[in-house]
């Protein structure tokens, strides 16, 4: 017969129950898990901007990032503090992004063009005629749509040619009416640039020509390949690694492949939303927001707010936000996504990292260096954010 245990074994026993059980609440806490929470925490470092100054914001896979307003530019680390900055007096100042590289300029109809690196000004850009759009490339090639009376010209420029063109093509409207160059991008190592077009006597079309750079300074005599898209109107065109392009129409999404002096298709998928938003990341990575479906019966068409994730080979992962999406970034092929003051954070294969609620309207967010640091541009100001671990 087992003896009853005495008042003081059971008080021993009990205490020993509780020293283990905060014993594995704090293994618990360390690794991650229970009470103490990953959460995004204000570090109170940023930058500080006017209502109206029009602010963008740009990071390549760093704990610095672009500030450009219409006073100028600063490369600015994640703690507020400011590496170089560059003054220039803009109206409405804007930012074409990729990798490292910028190019800031008037939104339309501007005659000089900033293009920097993380190092500062690279070169500064002047054109003859006002610019209906401008590019650039992560090896900083600018390319350049000007108007001029009677047609366009498609120009690009790099930082030891910025004194004269490396490349240009007139379109003279009385030759070649109802057509409008909407898109033109250098590939990486710089030996072609694709032009996209608007066609506007069918339907909306779209045309895009390929060109060698450096073959000919005028004329058709260089061009050696053209896609033409009937009835699909353009919403971007862009290269990618490898010589990769990818087009991207309201109907579908193609990635082609420049091949020796051919054109081969990659793959292509069809859309059966419209695209709410749209980003970009490492010349190799792309993310779209699914708005309303493009079939009145909704067929095939996903929920609206859907984000699907491509890289060259096709999907990599979808994630569903669960309402219509206003916001959407990549760096280092992760995704913020957002709805209003709600957002997310996901990787490629669209698994969900983290979400957060911010308390004020948001213009932008985009990950500096990793996927628990964000950089929030409120209304007058952006400052840095940290996944911290929080005790509730």
């Amino acid at each position: 017969m087992v003896k009853s245990m005495s008042k003081k074994g059971i008080l021993l026993i009990g205490v020993l129950i509780i020293g283990l059980a905060f014993l594995a609440q704090s293994v618990f806490d360390l690794t991650g898990f229970g009470a103490n929470n990953m959460r995004l925490t204000n570090t109170d470092s940023g930058v500080s901007f006017a209502f109206d100054s029009n602010p963008s914001f740009h990071s390549n896979n760093s704990r610095f990032f672009y500030f450009v307003t219409r006073t100028g530019v600063r490369h600015v680390n994640d703690r507020g503090e400011t590496r170089w900055q560059e003054p220039f007096v803009l109206t409405r100042p804007q930012m074409a992004a990729r990798g490292d590289i910028i190019a800031v300029g008037e939104a339309d109809m501007g005659r000089i063009i900033h293009v920097y690196n993380s190092e500062g000004l690279m070169y500064t850009q002047p054109l003859d005629n006002p610019a209906r759009g401008f590019f650039v490339n992560s090896a900083g090639d600018l390319s350049v749509i000007t108007q001029f009376d009677g047609g366009f010209e498609v120009l690009v420029f790099n930082q030891l040619r910025h004194n004269d063109h490396l490349f240009g093509t007139q379109i003279v409207q009385a030759v070649r009416p109802m057509q409008m160059p909407v898109a033109a991008d250098v590939s990486e190592d710089g030996r072609f640039v694709a032009i996209a077009y608007l066609d506007y006597s069918r339907h909306l079309s779209t045309k895009i020509e390929f060109w060698p750079i450096g073959h000919t300074p005028w004329g058709t005599d260089g061009l050696f390949a053209q896609r033409e898209f009937p009835n699909e109107a353009l919403i971007t065109m862009r290269f990618m690694a490898d010589n990769h392009v990818l087009i991207i129409t309201v109907n579908r999404i193609i990635l082609l492949r420049i091949e020796g002096n051919t054109l081969q298709e990659v793959w292509s998928e069809y859309l059966y939303n419209q695209l709410d938003q749209l980003a970009f990341c490492c010349n190799s990575h792309f993310a779209f927001a699914a708005g309303t479906a493009l079939r009145p019966d909704g067929r095939y068409a996903d929920p609206v707010g859907t984000v699907n994730i491509f890289n060259l080979s096709g999907l990599t992962g979808s994630f569903n936000l669960g309402r219509r999406a206003t916001h959407l970034s990549m760096d280092d092929n992760n995704v913020v996504v957002g709805a209003g003051r709600y957002f997310h954070a996901v990787n490629s294969s669209g698994t969900s990292l983290w979400h957060h609620n911010v308390l004020h309207d948001v213009q932008d967010m985009i990950f500096i260096n990793d996927t628990d640091t964000v950089l929030i541009a409120g209304a007058n100001r952006a400052e840095v954010w940290r996944r911290q671990r929080v005790r509730e």
